[in-house]
């Protein structure tokens, strides 16, 4: 008699329970917003009281953008799909960092120094980061946890979703008064583009693994 074996398809690979899921990725929002607004603070007070750090300026900086993406890094390294997808969502949000830094330090060193700002730079600057920002987070995480490439299109959703907060912000008075007033508002106006996109990229993955298994 001869047996043949299937190959396992993503419909029948071995998967996570969902509300486990759910709660490990609501743990790593919450968990994040809690540790920017508590203790990293008090971190990066205790860093900057060491000489070597405080007498250069890049230093600093670099610092500043470490101390906010590690942790979100360490996330990724303990509930990645696999050590590979771990590895490298976990890279990914190292290089976040990195592009803060770096797009300050360019900014700070050849375009602003011992020049006025100007309007079109600070725009730049600003959109630069909060569209660049906004799409590498969730990327970070699709990296870490998402199978295939298809979930990828869900991306689009971050830069889309914090340029339409942007805007609320800069053209409706009452939404910035009362987003500014509480840090629990600017927290969830923060981290919105990247849930939207890790959701959207979840729900692109589900789709076309129903579709490959119909």
């Amino acid at each position: 008699m001869t047996v043949t074996l299937a190959t396992p398809t993503a419909a029948t690979r071995q998967r996570q329970p969902v509300v486990l899921c759910v709660l490990v990725a609501a743990a790593v929002v919450v968990g994040w917003v809690l540790y920017r607004h508590y203790a990293y603070p008090h971190l990066l007070e205790r860093v900057l009281r060491r000489e070597v750090v405080t007498n250069r300026f890049w230093l600093v900086n670099l610092v500043q953008a470490m101390l906010l993406c590690l942790p979100y890094a360490l996330a990724l390294l303990l509930w990645g799909r696999g050590l590979l997808r771990a590895t490298t969502g976990a890279a990914v949000a190292v290089a976040t960092g990195l592009f803060v830094w770096g797009w300050n330090q360019v900014f700070a060193n050849y375009v602003w120094d011992h020049r006025p700002l100007s309007h079109t730079s600070l725009r730049v600057f600003d959109w630069g980061f909060l569209l660049v920002v906004a799409t590498l987070v969730p990327l970070a995480w699709g990296l870490a946890r998402r199978r295939g490439r298809s979930w990828a299109g869900g991306l689009v959703v971050a830069p889309l979703a914090a340029a339409a907060l942007r805007e609320l912000q800069l053209r409706w008075a009452w939404w910035e008064h009362r987003v500014i007033e509480h840090w629990q508002l600017q927290a969830v106006v923060y981290v919105a583009p990247f849930v939207l996109a890790a959701l959207a990229c979840w729900a692109v993955e589900q789709r076309s693994e129903m579709q490959s298994s119909a």
